[in-house]
């Protein structure tokens, strides 16, 4: 397509980009995905520009960002019609739970032509096409918005949320050679610009591709051969550059690095504040205990206690949490055996997010599976449950850690539009899913009731089904309600142990 340089007959340059030879066979669908960071960042910037147009822009500059922003400033762009911002509107009344994006460029790639936009419906509809769905979209603006603030609007605060312990989470961190190698030299590269790149690769050899402890090796040595002048950067490609990187966790490491005496401080802060707290409290005979760990300098808001008053950590907690919810539990019973549950919005203000997500989730499936709702289905793959009409072939899962499709017959991944008796694999994908299914049988477990499959993420080694049966994860055996199946600290001759070290 050539460059767009005037308003002229928006019809006309809408028509061009419809015509752009990438975009055949749902083309810019595709684009979407593999552009899909760049277009929500320039959509920041320009979010009345045509989204067809943007996607045109990315493709022709290799999906560079900063080329295209700079073309913009210089051209005029292509604005999205009045005529497909309604489209879209209606779109969204048909699938509420799609990309808003995605919803866009479907608005304009059809503005024109209702045939084809009907026939697009029908398949979306039916299931015929995966379109991107709008938990996706929100995942990866939160995913973008972690990257701001890692890279632009850092806060001690909000980092020590996300890194608890930086010094050992990243002082030991071991890396593998080709783990973000490229980036972490760009970083260094520009870091020291006044060093030979075969000094600071020899030197991350050295340190076992540790970053952490590279930078620290490097601002110590103050004996090294230094550059006349500095280097210009390291790379200008963006899949190798760090400044373009998308990785957080390589990003988190860069932030501690970049602001250490800051974060540094501030801990050492909180140590000083909270040891004279607990000497003020002793004091005056106010430091609590916890009756699990029996930690016995506690302050008050640092232990909860169950309806009762039996009073336990924070820490104690979250872990009995995690071992709670690991059987499928979603009762978090008092650690005294007094009968009472921790209450629910307790649990909140410790847990993480994703645990008490994982909470609800068990919860909202044990009381859908009470109910006995007719046309009540349950995703092959996690507890996600789902009211279906009898026509409907595949369950969506809605789980966003899970998503996948499942047929309502054969229980397996969707198919369709193949029957389950069409379904005939070439004999390399039969040898590599045997393969698959051989590795997965170490960590999945069928259960002998009701055969759902799942998976132990955490927890002592007896399972609690979604259908109440419990069995061991070890010997996959059924198991009484009580413990007499495990040895404990003592290993005992035909006992599983009760929970797994990692």
């Amino acid at each position: 397509m050539a460059e767009v340089e005037t308003m002229g007959d928006t019809k006309l340059l809408l028509t061009k980009c419809i015509e752009y030879s990438s975009f055949d066979n749902y083309g810019w669908n595709t684009m979407y995905k593999s552009y899909m960071s760049n277009v929500i960042k320039a959509l920041n910037i320009h979010s009345d520009i045509s989204r067809l147009y943007l996607l045109i822009k990315l493709d022709q500059s290799m999906n560079n960002l900063d080329r295209v922003l700079q073309k913009l400033q210089t051209e005029d762009k292509l604005i999205i019609s009045p005529d497909s911002v309604q489209l879209t509107k209606n779109l969204k009344d048909i699938i509420p739970d799609a990309d808003p994006i995605y919803l866009d460029l479907v608005g304009e790639y059809f503005t024109n032509n209702d045939n084809k936009l009907y026939e697009f419906i029908g398949q979306i509809t039916t299931n015929k096409i995966n379109y991107p769905k709008l938990k996706e979209y929100n995942e990866h603006i939160n995913h973008l918005a972690i990257i701001k603030n890692l890279r632009e609007n850092f806060s001690v605060q909000e980092f020590l949320k996300m890194c608890p312990d930086p010094v050992n989470q990243f002082k030991n961190k071991i890396n593998s050679a080709s783990e973000n190698y490229n980036e972490a030299i760009s970083y260094l590269s520009d870091k020291f610009n006044r060093l030979p790149l075969a000094k600071i690769r020899a030197e991350f050899m050295k340190q076992k591709f540790n970053l952490l402890n590279t930078v620290e090796a490097l601002e110590a040595d103050l004996r090294s051969v230094r550059l006349k002048n500095k280097r210009r950067s390291y790379s200008y490609y963006e899949i190798s550059n760090h400044k373009k990187t998308e990785n957080i966790e390589f990003l988190k490491e860069i932030a501690y690095i970049d602001h250490k005496d800051e974060i540094n401080n501030y801990i050492e802060s909180v140590k000083t504040v909270h040891r004279i707290q607990v000497e003020q409290a002793k004091s005056i005979g106010s430091l609590n205990t916890c009756g699990c760990c029996f930690d016995n300098e506690l302050l008050s808001s640092e232990v909860f206690s169950c309806p009762a008053g039996h009073m336990f950590c924070s820490a104690c907690i979250k872990k009995g949490t995690e071992v709670a919810v690991g059987g499928s539990k979603v009762e978090i019973k008092c650690f005294a055996d007094c009968g009472e549950e921790f209450n629910l919005t307790m649990i909140k203000s410790i847990v993480d997010d994703k645990l008490y997500q994982r909470i609800m989730r068990l919860k909202q499936a044990q009381e859908i599976k009470a109910a006995d709702i007719e046309g009540l289905e349950t995703c092959a793959f996690c507890d996600y449950s789902v009211i279906l009409s009898p026509d409907l072939k595949i369950i969506n899962c809605l789980n966003p850690e899970c998503k996948k499709e499942t047929c309502r017959q054969c229980r397996e991944e969707s198919h369709f539009p193949y029957r389950c008796d069409q379904i005939e694999k070439a004999p390399e994908v039969k040898v590599r899913t045997m393969i698959e299914n051989k590795m997965t049988e170490v960590l999945i477990r069928i259960c002998y009731n009701c055969k759902r499959k799942f998976v132990k993420e955490d927890g002592c080694n007896k399972m609690t089904c979604s259908c109440g049966k419990q069995m061991c994860y070890i010997c996959r055996q059924p198991v009484d309600a009580n413990y007499a199946h495990f040895y404990h600290q003592q290993v005992m001759e035909n006992k599983c142990v009760s929970l797994t070290v990692k």
